[in-house]
């Protein structure tokens, strides 16, 4: 059995990619000519740029995480996404895995959160469908 990354390690490597995903969303926003306060400030735009950041987001985990197993963030905390049997991921795991970043990111990802401690295996929504798990590699 593929032992799971534990959540104090995961929790970096997350914010690293959030940070990333905003920057690939919001710095051609606003280099297109969008007001940083209509990025931030509640209304139509933010939530347009909203819809975009959740579309990098899935675009961003689903290619790096099927083609290298891994994201940048999870690269820099020795973290990879692996198959329930420790093989690498395919395609259709990753998107499923990362389709499901919709439901997971629920709450400021309080439901993803929820479901890792509750079921104490370190599987997210997107990981029990997907058949996958975020692991140590080094």
């Amino acid at each position: 059995m593929v032992k799971p990354a534990p959540l104090h390690t995961r929790t970096p490597a997350f914010l690293c990619d959030q940070a990333i995903v905003s920057v690939l969303g919001v710095v051609p926003t606003v280099a297109a000519g969008v007001p940083v306060a209509e990025v931030v400030s509640p209304g139509p735009t933010r939530r347009g740029v909203f819809v975009l950041l959740m579309g990098v987001a899935f675009i961003y985990h689903f290619i790096l995480e099927w083609q290298t197993g891994t994201t940048v963030g999870k690269r820099l905390f020795g973290l990879g996404v692996r198959r329930d049997d420790g093989h690498e991921i395919g395609v259709v795991a990753s998107f499923v895995r990362n389709a499901l970043r919709l439901v997971d990111g629920l709450g400021y990802w309080g439901v993803a959160v929820a479901i890792i401690l509750l079921r104490g295996d370190g599987k997210r929504l997107g990981d029990m469908v997907g058949r996958t798990l975020v692991v140590s590699v080094d």
